[in-house]
């Protein structure tokens, strides 16, 4: 039995870090890393919060996110993007509009698909 709990402990703590969204920064050991990202102000714009652990380093980054909107039982997704200088050793936060409703249906969750950038390997 105890075999069998560490085992999904692992394999838990893989999923987990195989999903975060990091940036590399390219010749360096630092890198920018999305934190959350939330659907806000009634559901009109998603607010992603990006990390910068450079001391010294400024990059430039997009962050892609997919929004799925639902009504009922059925779902619609929309795809989204803005961008950022993440200044070094601090959190910025990305304001992405998107649309309030698709007809009837509401934004009720979001993703972050992706984070790229120039300095980003």
């Amino acid at each position: 039995m105890k075999k069998i709990f560490l085992i999904l402990i692992v394999l838990l703590g893989i999923n987990i870090t195989s999903n975060a969204q990091v940036c590399k920064i390219s010749g360096e050991n630092d890198s920018v890393e999305v934190f959350s990202a939330d659907i806000v102000e009634n559901g009109t714009k998603v607010q992603v919060t990006v990390a910068n652990d450079s001391q010294n380093i400024s990059a430039s980054v997009t962050v892609n996110v997919t929004v799925t909107y639902k009504n009922g039982g059925r779902t619609q997704t929309r795809s989204y993007s803005g961008k950022t200088i993440a200044k070094p050793n601090t959190e910025s936060v990305i304001n992405i509009p998107i649309e309030a409703s698709i007809g009837i249906f509401k934004p009720v969750s979001v993703e972050v698909d992706k984070i790229s950038g120039t300095k980003c390997m």
